[in-house]
């Protein structure tokens, strides 16, 4: 059966450009690609939206400028995001790294406020819950996007099992802090969300040079699964692995030790942080 992925060659003729029109699409964030065993591949959806944008565009070149394009990334990714612009939101993401920004200014400085206002904009009722659901879908696929650039050359410097438990339902988090700890230069494990405490364990036994367990908890409603989760995981793998909490619903560092943590992480940064304080103790 014919795969639905189309080469850059392919999606150039559809598109009317040569192929390095189209690579240069690629490479400045326009079109989204991934490439396959050296080649690069877009999937039919992106094609379309990418030539839904263009036509976008054609239609309003007449009008005022884009009303997205207001030179600040914040606000135009949250105005992307807000109206299910898969392919504007990549190309704000894209801009700002032909600008200059490196991946971890983006999620950082950019992602993560986003998100975090329109998590704010849901809870106050300014927009409706489905809104919120589109956005992290869309910054999900996105920020896999964005992983593909989140290499750092050199030795890397241990692993790091990451996840949420059963009951967790938000992937974004997780997706956001495994890109940034690979560019920390650290091999990571991303369970995703709901996952229970078995495959934590199975994953955490096999995994080489464990450095830290990562738990990220979003909702009050998945404690009883944490202090699980923690309890199986301190009785099979010992004392010597530390497990870090974090996420919204932890309110600070007593109540993740109350819980069975062994350290609370503010944020991706206080990951980082307590991870490097880690390898500085062993040096």
């Amino acid at each position: 059966m014919e795969s639905p992925d189309l080469t850059l060659r392919e999606a150039a003729e559809e598109l009317g450009v040569v192929y390095m029109t189209t690579f240069r699409y690629v490479t400045n964030g326009q079109l989204l690609a991934t490439k396959v065993g050296g080649t690069w591949r877009v999937t039919r959806h992106d094609l379309d939206e990418f030539i839904s944008s263009v036509a976008e565009r054609k239609n309003r070149r007449h009008e005022l400028p884009d009303a997205r394009r207001t030179g600040n990334y914040v606000v135009e990714l949250e105005r992307c995001l807000s109206n299910g612009d898969s392919a504007g939101a990549w190309m704000v993401l894209g801009r700002s790294m032909n600008s200059g920004a490196s991946v971890e200014h983006v999620l950082l400085e950019i992602v993560v406020p986003v998100m975090r206002t329109i998590g704010t904009r849901w809870a106050d009722g300014e927009i409706d819950i489905a809104i919120e659901h589109q956005a992290s879908a869309i910054m999900v696929k996105l920020v896999g996007r964005l992983s593909e650039r989140a290499v750092r050359v050199g030795r890397h410097r241990g692993s790091v099992l990451i996840g949420g438990p059963t009951g967790e339902r938000h992937a974004l988090v997780l997706s956001i802090l495994s890109c940034l700890l690979s560019l920390q230069g650290w091999d990571v494990l991303d369970l995703g969300p709901d996952t229970p405490a078995s495959a934590f364990v199975h994953a955490a036994q096999r995994m080489d040079r464990l450095v830290a367990i990562g738990v990220s908890v979003t909702s009050s409603e998945s404690f009883p699964e944490v202090v699980k989760t923690l309890s199986v995981l301190r009785e099979k793998i010992g004392q010597d692995v530390p497990v870090i909490l974090g996420g919204g619903a932890i309110r600070d560092a007593e109540h993740a030790h109350k819980l069975g943590a062994d350290y609370f992480a503010v944020g991706s940064s206080g990951f980082i942080d307590f991870l490097d304080g880690l390898r500085r103790k062993s040096a």
